[in-house]
């Protein structure tokens, strides 16, 4: 694994250090598809900044610290999934007679995608962005107390669905 210099094209660069960070990747994530998607946006980003990349004199150890920088973001993002799965499997009735959370996984995040589509983008941002009311707000171009609407509403319904009412 060459982290020196590459003979000065991108093309070079890709063919020295792709399989490398793919390594990299699935050592850190064991997942192959997390795995390429952090080699290709590592390479993506070389791309972009090519003439300060390319000039460096150690272009790999550039792309490893990207690589390394894009693990810990798929993680943090894993473990904001897994919180969010966790707070709403504690919900009483949110999973009736669940065996395997696949299924109801994949109800559950049907149901957030019929949302209409503010209240789905409010309760995203909120849940698996762990982001605030106030983050919130500025992404969705919105006054807080609207946010707060939507997401009460959007809650109230995903939980009248899941307990079998109706909305």
């Amino acid at each position: 694994m060459s982290i020196e210099r590459t003979s000065g094209s991108f093309d070079d660069f890709v063919l020295v250090e792709f399989g490398p960070i793919l390594a990299l990747g699935l050592a850190l994530l064991n997942d192959r598809d997390d795995a390429l998607d952090v080699a290709q946006e590592t390479m993506a980003r070389a791309h972009e900044r090519w003439a300060v990349v390319g000039a460096l004199d150690r272009p790999g150890a550039w792309a490893r610290r990207v690589a390394l920088n894009l693990v810990t973001d798929t993680q943090r993002r894993r473990s904001r999934r897994l919180r969010l799965v966790a707070r709403l499997r504690s919900q009483p009735h949110a999973v009736p007679n669940a065996t395997s959370p696949e299924p109801w996984d994949r109800a559950f995040w049907d149901r957030v995608a019929a949302l209409p589509r503010r209240q789905r983008d409010v309760t995203v941002l909120h849940y698996v962005h762990d982001l605030s009311i106030a983050e919130i707000a500025e992404i969705v171009e919105a006054p807080e107390g609207t946010v707060k609407s939507d997401l009460s509403r959007a809650r109230a319904r995903l939980r009248a669905e899941l307990e079998g009412g109706d909305t």
